[in-house]
């Protein structure tokens, strides 16, 4: 038996959609006539288990690089002139996320029901923010859907080019620090006891950098489960405080923002993101009072979200948005004259796109710096620390070969 999707109308009008199993079509319309509903449309459902147990298997994950391919390509098949419906269904078979393949599945299925696109993108909140949503119901009502996909993609794609740069560049010091904090609690549990065992032979007083090394092993070895479940037990508290409050997430976005050297690659990505949203947004034809309010609440800091509310507010009784930005004390001087010459020559999209651009650029140079600042930092605590232990349990053997030993 084959599913169908089918579509009909109840006594008092209303639009049924429901899928059923049946033999053919006829069937399907026999049994919806005779529970006294009135046929729209019968469609055969197409059997997609080959393509899902094909060759190509699907990750369980979702990544920002397949939403920018995904659109990046209806961009591209829109304008060649291919139809929304087929679009989908071609790009049902080249994503390789199992999330975004049911989403374009449900997406499609529901168009075909009569359903607009950017409803059906709604209806997929865990993968398509409600800048999605704007944007294509402009695209929409324009005409212009290709355009706003390339819009899009364009957006997606500076995003994840940050994303990756930052995370590239976080490799190396990480698997430094996880390399030195593994070589410390090797000395500490494991070879200095040993170093202990052997010292507790001779008649020799220690060196007092030994001994505080050697007292620091007994209480690691003595209490390092203990801390390890009061560690995990403040992380998982705060992380729930910081989740769950608003006061907690306020006072971790505060703290982002004071970080010193971080707290301005944190502002910077932020007026980044902020800056590029809105100018992909005004391009698309979102009115600046919508593009503010979709920007605040997707610009990932609590207090740049409230800020930003109070600045939609404001915006609409008539007040300039720059001198709104400058007020805020958020947002640096050269974004807002920058903004301010956008507002008076009516090109207020090109001067966000301007901004966004030269924030990356700076995050670009930042990341670097930054990158090349910590790796050395990291090398000379690494090598203190390691050293100072080595030393500490060589201190002793010194002293024996000097002639320090008891008689």
């Amino acid at each position: 038996m084959a599913k169908f999707r089918y579509s009909a109308r109840d006594k008092d009008s209303k639009l049924v959609h429901g899928i059923t199993e049946a033999n053919d079509k006829d069937d399907v319309i026999t049994s919806i006539q005779s529970k006294g509903l009135v046929v729209v449309s019968v469609s055969a459902i197409a059997q997609k288990t080959k393509a899902k147990s094909g060759v190509k298997k699907l990750r369980r994950s979702l990544k920002p690089e397949d939403l920018a391919f995904f659109c990046r390509q209806m961009a591209t098949l829109l304008n060649a002139g291919v139809t929304l419906l087929r679009s989908l269904s071609i790009m049902l078979k080249e994503t390789a996320s199992r999330p975004l393949y049911e989403a374009i599945d449900k997406i499609s299925a529901d168009i075909e029901e009569g359903c607009s696109l950017h409803d059906a993108l709604a209806k997929n909140k865990k993968i398509f923010q409600p800048l999605w949503v704007s944007m294509v119901e402009a695209g929409e009502a324009s005409g212009q859907l290709s355009a706003t996909f390339d819009h899009l993609a364009v957006y997606l794609e500076r995003a994840g080019s940050v994303m990756r740069k930052v995370k590239g560049a976080m490799v190396y010091p990480v698997i430094l620090l996880v390399v030195c904090v593994a070589a410390i609690l090797i000395f500490t549990l494991k070879i200095i006891p040993m170093f202990g065992d052997i010292y507790k032979g001779f008649n020799i007083e220690l060196p007092a950098l030994t001994m505080a090394v050697m007292q620091f092993s007994k209480f690691m070895q003595r209490y390092i489960i203990f801390m390890l479940i009061i560690a995990g037990g403040v992380f998982y508290a705060a992380k729930v405080y910081v989740n769950k409050t608003l006061a907690g997430r306020i006072m971790l976005d505060s703290f982002k923002l004071k970080i010193p050297l971080m707290g301005v690659l944190a502002q910077s990505s932020i007026i980044e993101r902020f800056a590029h949203g809105l100018a992909v947004l005004i391009k698309s034809g979102i009115p600046i009072l919508t593009g503010l309010d979709i920007i605040g609440k997707s610009c990932g800091n609590k207090i740049y979200e409230d800020a930003i509310a109070g600045i939609r507010d404001d915006v609409r009784t008539g007040k300039s948005l720059s001198g709104l930005l400058d007020a805020s004390g958020l947002f640096p001087s050269i974004v807002t004259q920058m903004i301010n010459v956008g507002e008076e020559t009516g090109r207020l999209s090109e001067m966000f796109d301007r901004v966004a651009t030269y924030y990356q650029e700076r995050m670009d140079t930042m990341v670097d710096r930054l990158t090349a600042a910590f790796e050395p930092l990291l090398l000379i605590f690494m090598g203190a620390t390691v050293g100072t232990l080595v030393v500490a349990m060589y201190l002793p053997i010194f002293k024996i070969a000097t002639g320090g030993a008891g008689q």
